[in-house]
């Protein structure tokens, strides 16, 4: 019987220091749980007068279809609890407060995670205060280094074979996701994809001739940046791509072939003489040394189903770019 009475006794004792280690919140000793929610999934208290959820909730832009920037888990004030204060990014609004102020911290009851806390003295204050597109961006960015990280931090969901391709062609390191497993290469283009019956993901690599001029001549022989990154494009160059495009990227007939309008750091591509299109994001690398400049497309195909996400997780495969 005493030994009995022991072992539910230890059995006791190490559940409570199994429970004590597992906290929420963690401690400065304990170790944080890891964080939930799905990609632009964020958890927001005390929005009471939905100041906060108009400005996450407006529309993304260069986008065919309207859809929203977040997707909200509205909670009142001082209500959060449970898995709620485990999601990736939270935001809180706090209202009535001594004075405005917005503030982020990282990993406080979970990791990765972003709370932001915001504080105004009354809901006009609020509105006349808080600038909206600094906290979509900041959310934004939040959301784009979670993506990234997924890629990142797991080999497993990576394409080392086509990553090495890139690093051998182009010069640069980029982790690219393990689904995107087929492509075509050509003189200064790589074009890679999943390739998937419903959304399909692809980049474009693609290496360019620098168009000179006095301003660009001055970027080139500058010391302080070896490598430059613009956005704007001149006609030369619009030319060059567009002309790299329709050689790379054929339709079914020889008249049909991929045309981007507008070049922008994101906007809507096309196909001409078809239907096809959608959105793309675009990054410009110029490297000073060598005078060449290398354009990177990430474009999605889905008619069928929603853009954003995929879109995104394209564009936070580029921003792994070194």
């Amino acid at each position: 019987m005493v030994r009995e009475s022991l072992k539910i006794l230890l059995t006791s004792c190490f559940l409570l220091l199994f429970l004590a280690s597992c906290t929420l919140g963690g401690g400065k000793n304990g170790k944080l749980l890891k964080s939930t929610g799905q990609p632009y999934e964020v958890v927001l208290e005390g929005d009471t007068d939905s100041i906060v959820t108009k400005i996450l909730t407006e529309e993304v832009p260069a986008l065919p279809q309207p859809e929203p920037l977040c997707r909200l888990i509205q909670v009142k004030k001082g209500k959060i609890h449970g898995s709620y204060l485990l999601v990736r990014t939270r935001i809180v609004v706090n209202i009535p407060a001594a004075e405005f102020s917005v503030g982020l911290s990282r990993n406080e009851n979970a990791s990765p995670q972003t709370v932001i806390r915001i504080s105004a003295r009354s809901p006009q204050q609020l509105r006349e205060k808080l600038n909206p597109e600094k906290l979509r961006q900041l959310v934004d960015e939040a959301e784009l280094e979670h993506l990234a990280s997924i890629i990142s931090t797991n080999p497993s969901k990576q394409n080392r074979e086509m990553q090495q391709l890139v690093k051998k062609n182009f010069g640069i390191s980029m982790n690219i996701p393990a689904e995107m497993q087929a492509s075509k290469k050509a003189k200064n283009f790589i074009w890679i994809s999943n390739n998937a019956s419903s959304g399909m993901k692809n980049l474009i690599l693609m290496k360019m001739k620098e168009v000179k001029s006095e301003k660009r001549a001055e970027e080139v022989n500058s010391e302080e940046r070896r490598v430059k990154k613009t956005d704007a494009f001149s006609a030369q160059e619009k030319q060059q791509i567009d002309s790299m495009l329709r050689t790379n990227m054929p339709g079914e007939t020889d008249s049909m072939y991929m045309v981007i309008p507008v070049l922008a750091k994101r906007g809507l591509w096309e196909m001409k003489g078809d239907a096809m299109g959608g959105p793309y994001v675009m990054q410009r690398i110029r490297r000073g040394k060598t005078g060449d400049e290398i354009i990177i497309i990430g474009f999605v195909y889905a008619p069928e189903m929603k853009k954003k996400i995929l879109i995104k997780q394209l564009e936070a495969a580029i921003s792994t770019i070194k």
